[in-house]
């Protein structure tokens, strides 16, 4: 199980969960690692935690076909538009990027991928 020690300054800390007691410096607590994935990140340098290795936000490939799905990442789907030189204009969320793939990957989208690039290019 994975532990929990605060290491701050102050004797004691409020935990980032209201329902469990506060943190009492340099005394190690056991914890789920269901709690620590939903609190984590709350944790900042006063805190050393031991037996838990974060979950990576790493991107899966639903398809196994090298063509971004549900499972990329919204950065990794960006980096992908980018090797086919096409920028969203201003912030994109992944529906809207994974919208753009289908325009990319579309026989019929050959048009509007010239088009797409060429917005991108007079942006710039």
């Amino acid at each position: 199980m994975p532990t929990v020690t605060y290491i701050g300054r102050s004797w004691s800390t409020r935990n980032v969960d209201s329902t469990h007691p506060d943190f009492i410096r340099n005394e190690p607590r056991e914890v789920t690692s269901a709690w620590l994935d939903r609190y984590f990140i709350r944790f900042g340098p006063d805190y050393l935690i031991e037996g838990y290795e974060p979950p990576v936000g790493e991107s899966v490939d639903i398809g196994n076909d090298g063509i971004p799905d549900e499972g990329w990442s919204r950065k990794d789907i960006s980096a992908w538009l980018a090797k086919y030189d096409i920028k969203p204009k201003g912030y994109a969320t992944k529906s809207t990027l994974l919208e753009l793939v289908a325009t990319v990957m579309s026989p019929d989208g050959v048009e509007e991928t010239e088009a797409l690039v060429e917005e991108s290019i007079e942006e710039e």
